[in-house]
């Protein structure tokens, strides 16, 4: 099974009380898990097993979750690792929005068409998210630079087809 597809969420948390159910701790807000009805979990031990949700809920700073195929505390109990969601299992983004995995890789070019670098994540400072960009000086050294995601100030364009990324962004500045 090709892990390409498969994006990292959060990671199981053991049981949430008797009947089955099991904490997961979201890698950011959690929406996509709270609405995917299939999560799979690779286990401590390299093993992947994939369960069907019946129900997600928010619980305070994690989610709690109940597979279709684990009734028992002591199984949920067993289920320690790293959770993934097909990227096909992803909802629609809202109106000018992506998911940060679609952009993460993107090439970054400006208005004039000269290539910045790559995303290689995206950030925030508390009050917008930032594009941070990794790029290759002409010394050969790899370096790293931030452009907020304000958008029609900065960011102009984001082609998640073409992998590509348009700023209002001088070369210079970085």
């Amino acid at each position: 099974m090709s892990q390409d597809n498969w994006v990292e969420l959060g990671r199981t948390g053991g049981a949430y009380g008797v009947r089955g159910w099991i904490r997961a701790v979201p890698v950011e807000s959690g929406e996509v898990l709270l609405k995917a009805k299939e999560w799979s979990v690779v286990h401590q031990d390299g093993t992947r097993t994939i369960h069907t949700v019946t129900s997600a809920r928010r619980h305070s700073d994690i989610i709690i979750a109940k597979f279709a195929d684990i009734e028992q505390k002591e199984d949920a109990d067993k289920l320690r690792g790293t959770i993934y969601v097909r990227r096909e299992l992803f909802p629609e983004a809202g109106k000018d929005e992506v998911w940060a995995v679609d952009v993460v890789g993107a090439q970054v070019i400006n208005a004039q068409g000269q290539h910045l670098g790559e995303v290689e994540a995206i950030g925030s400072n508390g009050v917008q998210d930032l594009l941070e960009i990794r790029w290759t000086t002409e010394e050969g050294k790899t370096a790293r630079f931030m452009i907020p995601m304000v958008k029609d100030v900065f960011l102009l364009d984001i082609d998640t087809d073409k992998k590509q990324v348009t700023v209002d962004f001088d070369a210079d500045w970085r």
